[in-house]
């Protein structure tokens, strides 16, 4: 694939991209409009709802102004007439974080890196300029600088994944050539250990989120008949929580890890107790326990237990197939180079990865969702970056050492 061939394919994907993520949330609103309201609305109006769900996909905060007159009728006070929604909805942000992955794993991309990214990045801030400067007059405020970033931001960052993961990859080759051996050995193992601890929770968080809409699927129903949205309003809410089902994956990774989550001010969700008032207008709330389980403190255990695991899978990068104890002769054996210093650094890098991952999305999925109450909901980034990569350097480490144990033994019995 030559450059132009390249170039071209590169816009395409990312017109393709921004028009199927406005267009999930744009074409059941169109429903609505033509079945539903009997086309007596403006579509504009749906337009821009479209467009607003796509920014707020992607952690563009809105800022919602509500008429005097509106906010007198629905009671809400002159302090709360201004409020701002900022928790994203992370399936459309993982939308283009996968898309921007596709992009960098292209055969045209490898040849040419610097041409696709410049492309695919600007493209996108093009796009989100249009689609900011399409918008019909409405209530709600959005800041340029957020709205063109953001969505950019993870769109590079899927094609940064595609530049590290795999082995014949540019990333993987450049550390090969700047960073020694067995430094590169030490990073890559705490490296591999603190993402797959990472992948490996949040694994864990779906399937619970999944077995907690089976197990409350009467509640999410009675939530959906409670709010009488119709047949097609039923499909735009429906939509509109599939984009917000990654979030609340997230937040049970936070409910597992420990610290747990907010529902708003004064309403937490955690294995250490649970406050529940009034929740979201949301049937996906349905899903979300009034008590804390029995087993709750329990959970805590699973995130170290998981990092047990990707220790003892991360071991071989660190040492290979290497014998011995995990001390040696002080004077054959300088320090830096004795295996429990290395195991050591390979945790603590692998806790590092692991907090600033959790942080990170604890930080896109934490914020506000409303007026009043609700200007607090998600989880806490600091105390999930603080607890998580306690428990990831705790169990990565047992997983090392255990695993250098493990190694002794075999080579005493031989």
């Amino acid at each position: 694939m030559n450059a132009r061939l390249t170039a071209l394919a590169t816009v395409l994907d990312v017109v393709v991209l921004v028009a199927l993520g406005v267009g999930l949330f744009f074409a059941p609103l169109t429903l609505v409009w033509a079945f539903e309201d009997g086309f007596s609305t403006e579509l504009a109006a749906s337009w821009g709802v479209a467009v607003n769900g796509w920014f707020l996909g992607h952690g563009v905060p809105l800022v919602f102004t509500i008429p005097p007159s509106l906010a007198q009728s629905l009671a809400i006070g002159a302090l709360d007439s201004q409020f701002q929604v900022d928790v994203a909805l992370l399936g459309i942000a993982l939308l283009t974080l996968l898309w921007g992955y596709r992009i960098g794993n292209r055969d045209g991309t490898k040849r040419f890196p610097l041409l696709t990214w410049v492309l695919a990045v600007g493209v996108m801030v093009g796009l989100s300029f249009l689609l900011l400067w399409s918008l019909p007059a409405q209530v709600v405020d959005i800041d340029v600088l957020d709205a063109l970033v953001r969505p950019a931001l993870f769109l590079a960052a899927g094609l940064a994944l595609a530049t590290w993961a795999g082995p014949d990859t540019a990333g993987r080759a450049l550390m090969r050539d700047v960073v020694p051996g067995r430094l590169s050995a030490i990073v890559r193992s705490g490296f591999a250990a603190g993402v797959g601890s990472l992948a490996g929770v949040l694994g864990l968080a779906a399937v619970a989120v999944a077995a907690l809409v089976l197990v409350s699927f009467a509640s999410v129903v009675s939530l959906y008949e409670a709010l009488q949205p119709g047949v097609y309003g039923i499909i735009a809410l429906s939509i509109a929580q599939l984009a917000l089902l990654p979030t609340v994956v997230v937040w049970a990774f936070s409910w597992m890890v420990g610290p747990g989550f907010s529902l708003g001010v004064g309403a937490m969700v955690s294995p250490l107790g649970t406050n529940l008032q009034a929740v979201p207008a949301l049937p996906l709330a349905g899903i979300v326990p009034s008590e804390v389980p029995t087993f709750a403190l329990m959970i805590i255990v699973v995130p170290v237990v998981v990092a047990f695991g990707a220790g003892l899978a991360s071991r071989a990068r660190l040492v290979g197939d290497t014998r011995g104890g995990l001390w040696r002769d002080i004077q054959t054996t300088r320090f830096g180079d004795q295996p429990l210093v290395q195991i050591a650094v390979a945790a603590v890098i692998a806790g590092g990865v692991a907090a600033g991952g959790g942080g990170v999305l604890a930080a896109v999925t934490s914020g506000q969702m409303g007026p009043g109450r609700f200007v607090l909901v998600g989880p806490d980034p600091s105390q999930i970056a603080l607890w998580w990569g306690l428990e990831v350097f705790i169990g990565v480490l047992l997983g090392l050492v255990s695993g250098g144990l493990r190694r002794s033994a075999v080579s005493a019995g031989r």
